[in-house]
C-alpha cells in the first residue's frame, strides 16, 4: 500500500547522507538500528501465516472485478474513526476476508491472517525524484476480531506500530541493497516468502490525480489497477484513487476463487459497516 510512513524526527534517512561526517554517532546509531530492522524484517519472513482457502497452489488462469467508493466517504471515515485511508482500506479487507472465508465454512477465530503492504517511504525532500522509495512491510490484520469497531481499531493500531518500528527501515535497507547491487536476489526473497505463505494476500493502494485527465478531448473516466498473484495466493487488492474516487481492482485465480464476485460484495457491506460507525461516533 503506497501511503507515506512517519518517521520520527530524530532518525536520519538512510541513504544520501550528506551529514554522516558531521554526525558520526548518529549515523552509526541510524545504520545499527536499520540492520537490526532488516533482521527482524527478514526474521518475520521466515515464519509462515495461517493456512487459509485463499492461499492454494495456483494455476495460470485469472479472474479480475471491481469496485468504486466516493473518496470523500473513505476520508469521513478516517476522519470519524481515526487512522488514514490506508487504514480504511485495510479494515475494509480483513473484514471483507473474515465474511467471506466465513462463508466457506472456513474457522478465523486464531488465524494469523497477514497482508503483504508496500509502503512508500519518500521524504518530502526526495519529492520529484527519479526512482521509486518503496518497501514491502508484513501487516497482521485482525480477522478473528468480530466487532468491527474493535477490528478497525486493532489495524491502527497495528499500522502504527509497524510505522514505529525499525522493520519499516530494515525494509528500506534491504531496498536500497538492491539498488547497490542487482534486484534478482530481493525477487528472489519475495518468491520464498510467498512459497513460505510469509503472508496471504497483497493490499496495495496508489494515489493518483484528483484532476480529470484526459486524452485529446476523451476523458479517464476510471481506472482499475491489477497486482499480480503470487505462489501460494489465490487474491491480490489493489486501488488506485484518481478525480474523486477510490477504485478497486480485484484479481483471483480462475479455479480456486469462482466465487470471487463474492469477496467483491464482502468489501462493499464491510464499507458500508464502516460508514454505519462513523454515524455513531
Amino acid at each position: 500500500m503506497l501511503g507515506e510512513v512517519g518517521r520520527n524526527e530524530d532518525r536520519l534517512p538512510i541513504h544520501g547522507q550528506p551529514s554522516a561526517v558531521r554526525a558520526p554517532a548518529e549515523t552509526l546509531r541510524t545504520v545499527r538500528e536499520a540492520g537490526q530492522g532488516m533482521l527482524e524484517a527478514l526474521q518475520g519472513a521466515s515464519t509462515p501465516a495461517s493456512a487459509t482457502p485463499i492461499n492454494p497452489s495456483i494455476g495460470p488462469h485469472r479472474r479480475f472485478d471491481w469496485l468504486r467508493f466516493p473518496l470523500d466517504e473513505v476520508k469521513e471515515v478516517k476522519r470519524q474513526l481515526g487512522g488514514t485511508v490506508n487504514d480504511v482500506v485495510l479494515a475494509t479487507v480483513v473484514g471483507a476476508a473474515r465474511r467471506f472465508l466465513g462463508a466457506r465454512g472456513a474457522e478465523t477465530g486464531g488465524l494469523d491472517f497477514r497482508a503483504l503492504v508496500p509502503v512508500s517511504v519518500r521524504a518530502e525532500g526526495q519529492r520529484g525524484q527519479a526512482g521509486n522509495r518503496v518497501v514491502n512491510y508484513i501487516a497482521p490484520l485482525p480477522i478473528d476480531e468480530g466487532d468491527p469497531r474493535r477490528r478497525y481499531a486493532r489495524v491502527v493500531e497495528t499500522t502504527e506500530a509497524l510505522k514505529q518500528s525499525r522493520v519499516v527501515q530494515g525494509s528500506e535497507l534491504l531496498e536500497e541493497l538492491a539498488d547497490w547491487t542487482a534486484r534478482a536476489w530481493l525477487s528472489q526473497v519475495l518468491r520464498l516468502a510467498a512459497r513460505r505463505r510469509v503472508y496471504n494476500i497483497v493490499v496495495t493502494n496508489v494515489p493518483g490525480p484528483q484532476m480529470p485527465l484526459y486524452l485529446l478531448e476523451a476523458p479517464l473516466r476510471e481506472s482499475y489497477p491489477m497486482v499480480p498473484l503470487f505462489e501460494n495466493q489465490a487474491i491480490g487488492v489493489a486501488l488506485f484513487s484518481y478525480a474523486g474516487g477510490l477504485y478497486w481492482g480485484v484479481s483471483a485465480d480462475w479455479d480456486a476463487i469462482p466465487d470471487l464476485h463474492d469477496f467483491v460484495t464482502a468489501l462493499q457491506d464491510e464499507f458500508q459497516g464502516l460508514r454505519g460507525l462513523t454515524r455513531g461516533a
